[in-house]
């Protein structure tokens, strides 16, 4: 019987199809043998990682599915595709490993395209192999321990579209970037690259610069990316104004200048992009009024400007004009043009040596002063605490130790931006700031303390805590004390503008007092905005990392700011406050040690006391653990938004966490609050519950150092802004 012809049309089809279905999968499954030999060594150079699982000598790397942590393409017998990812937060690998002998092996597969390395541990300089890949278009070494600058050599390789390095420890200036023609990526984030702002070619989409040190003006050379949509230079020191051309870029969306050293005013005139979205330039030094197309009353652009001196912007959130002013004059960059070069040369070099010989009066009239004061103390006039100024405290103290001063000039670098300038207040000030100590300002009371509410001249408000002390000291003790003291100021702490010490006492035997005077925060604690339901939509997932960032930032700076470090810090969530930025700011920490007294005429030194009793409960060492666990509660409640009150409820919240881990997305959905439902990359929250269970883990010994944990939730933040991306592109697309 004929078969129809339909029947005869449908078979002829299927047999092609399957000839063609055999051969591509033929021809995919095929790799040369020295490729072969080449991805086996890999596996053995990067020490195993888990997605190499399962490898042998008979495995065809081509045929194997993609998964999230290895990708692997084969074309025409050879690797066009490698993706290799591990665990958030990989420890260095083994001191055996040679990052040169990555890239020699890497470079026996020729026709890379894309090469992605993300999160391994890989640590050392960055070769100057790295170019030997001449079709590559994708490079991704993120989140990885690679140190050292990034070689010149990247800047020859005409094919690369993306270029990522974030998130790892790289220095030095940024080679020339103008020179790749068909570069559309650069996220350089998170490493110590600077001082110059880097040079971008015009096909630039996206530059993620942020946590860098970048400390020059922005460029004019900026004004020439026509195609980029996507700026991020925030957390840096730039310096300069923001030039008007920067708002004017015709393609761009997204402009973050946040936490800078940016100054002046912006042309009220000026005209914006007409694809401008989002605008971010909080935390400069802007003075003025802003255009008209980025204010958020007139216009559809987002718009942060909180913390500079803006007329236009909301006065609560604005500093006065006179810490701008200063700011302007103390980032402002020197001019190099070539008229000018050798007058500026010439006075640096007299600003020298004039320098040098006021030293050496200062340094003469210094040892007069201590010699006047030891003879008097000789005599019989210790009496009681003097009046001691910051400026001369170092002289009353004892030199501290060299690893006293290095550690505090390295933290007291770190995040003071935005506070006024330390100084001593006089005894009539506070009187006058609290209606001489009037009971309806007292704040708190112990033992150890009281502490008022003040307004100074100038309207501000702050809060003014008087320790008792609980024996007499020397004046050499108190300033030094004082001296100390005097550096606890940070962005993530709740600082310490000055102090006064009342020389006036009338009853001698009596604890003397040593009032400090601190900033108010007064925008409620971190519980509230995770509890109270006005405050709680202020807080999504974004900014819930955010605030978890500045608390591990406030303890790694006490951690540092001395030696030994400041630890054992009471970190109750309640503790923690947000200010009108929703900063995070830790108030009730541990002050330091007043230093011991020495008996003139015996040489026998008394006890040293703290101010407070249980401010050395720990060690140092179980100190900075106790400050991890607490950290790592924080998180949970962060997270979850219910708060863990004993023992008990730990356990069964730890477990839910864990549990949750291994089952997936929708069982951790279950614990997590549900006012950030909907806000958080997957990978985002699960790099922080894990980081959270190893804070609070029983085994102290498995506890993340300070560092561990910044390094990881900056990785957190990461993923969720590439997820956030994602997101407003399938929106707009």
């Amino acid at each position: 019987m004929a078969r129809p012809w339909w029947f005869l049309l449908m078979l002829w089809a299927s047999s092609i199809s399957l000839s063609l279905l055999s051969s591509s999968s033929s021809s995919a499954q095929q790799l040369s043998p020295s490729q072969t030999k080449t991805l086996l060594r890999l596996h053995r150079i990067l020490e195993y990682p888990p997605a190499f699982n399962g490898w042998t000598n008979y495995t065809n790397p081509c045929y194997l599915p993609p998964s999230p942590s290895l990708s692997l393409v084969c074309c025409g017998y050879r690797v066009t595709e490698l993706s290799v990812s591990g665990a958030p937060g990989a420890a260095r690998l083994s001191p055996s490993f040679s990052i040169d002998s990555l890239f020699t092996t890497l470079s026996r597969l020729p026709s890379l395209t894309v090469l992605s390395l993300v999160s391994l541990g890989l640590w050392g300089p960055l070769p100057a192999k790295v170019h030997r890949f001449p079709s590559l278009r994708v490079l991704n070494l993120s989140s990885n321990h690679i140190s050292g600058g990034i070689p010149r050599e990247i800047s020859t390789m005409a094919s690369l579209l993306s270029l990522v390095l974030d998130g790892n420890q790289l220095n030095g200036t940024v080679p020339d970037l103008g020179s790749l023609p068909a570069l559309e990526e650069v996220n350089l984030a998170g490493n110590r690259l600077g001082p110059e702002f880097p040079a971008l070619g015009r096909s630039v989409v996206a530059a993620v610069l942020r946590n860098n040190s970048f400390r020059a003006t922005i460029p004019p050379a900026t004004q020439r990316l026509g195609n980029l949509q996507r700026l991020d230079a925030s957390s840096n020191q730039l310096v300069g104004p923001i030039p008007p051309f920067l708002l004017s870029l015709p393609s761009l969306r997204h402009l973050d200048l946040s936490r800078n050293l940016l100054a002046g005013p912006l042309p009220a005139n000026l005209s914006c992009g007409a694809q401008l979205e989002f605008v971010d330039i909080s935390g400069n030094r802007l003075v003025g009024w802003l255009p008209a197309c980025i204010r958020s009353n007139s216009s559809g652009v987002v718009l942060l400007d909180s913390g500079n001196c803006l007329a236009s912007g909301d006065s609560r959130y604005q500093h006065p004009s006179s810490y701008c002013n200063e700011g302007a004059i103390a980032a402002a960059v020197p001019t190099t043009n070539k008229g000018g070069q050798f007058k500026n040369k010439l006075g640096f070099i007299l600003g020298i040596v004039g320098g040098i010989v006021g030293a050496a009066v200062v340094l003469g009239l210094v040892l007069f002063l201590i010699s006047m004061r030891a003879r008097r103390e000789n005599a019989g006039m210790g009496g009681l605490l003097k009046s001691v100024s910051v400026k001369s405290s170092s002289v009353l103290a004892s030199p501290p130790p060299r690893t006293d001063a290095r550690h505090m000039s390295h933290a007291v670098r770190l995040g003071t931006m935005g506070l006024m300038p330390y100084r001593e207040f006089r005894m009539e000030e506070l009187e006058e700031a609290t209606n001489n100590f009037d009971s309806s300002n007292l704040m708190q009371e112990n033992s150890q303390h009281q502490m008022y509410r003040g307004w100074l001249q100038d309207g501000s408000t702050i809060i003014i805590r008087c320790l008792k002390l609980k024996q007499r000291y020397s004046p050499q003790s108190v300033a030094q004390f004082i001296d100390v003291t005097s550096k606890l100021r940070h962005r993530h702490l709740v600082s310490i503008l000055g102090h006064c010490i009342n020389s006036e006492q009338e009853n001698s035997n009596a604890g003397n007092c040593v009032y400090l005077v601190l900033e108010n925060i007064s925008n409620g604690t971190l519980r509230s905005h995770l509890t109270e339901w006005r405050k709680r939509e202020m807080l999504k997932w974004p900014q819930r990392v955010a605030a978890a960032i500045g608390v591990a930032r406030g303890i790694q700076f006490l951690h540092t700011v001395t030696a030994p470090g400041i630890s054992g810090n009471d970190l109750n969530i309640e503790n923690i406050l947000l200010d009108q930025t929703l900063t995070a700011k830790i108030s009730n920490y541990n002050l330091p040690m007043l230093p011991k007294n020495k008996n003139n005429k015996g040489g026998t030194e008394n006890s040293s006391c703290p101010i407070e009793d249980g401010v050395r409960a720990y060690g140092v060492e179980l100190g900075e653990k106790e400050d991890v666990y607490q950290l790592g509660l924080i998180l949970m409640e962060i997270i979850t938004g219910k708060p863990v009150l004993n023992k008990s409820e730990l356990d069964a919240m730890r477990n839910k966490l864990q549990k949750s881990l291994m089952e997936g997305l929708e069982d951790l959905r279950e614990l997590v609050d549900l006012t950030i439902q909907g806000t958080f990359a997957y990978d985002s929250l699960r790099t922080a519950v894990e980081l959270a269970l190893s804070c609070v883990s029983n085994d102290r010994n498995q506890q993340p150092s300070i560092d561990d944990i910044l390094w990881n939730l900056q990785y957190s933040v990461q993923v969720q802004d590439g997820w956030a991306s994602c997101e407003s592109l399938s929106n707009h697309s």
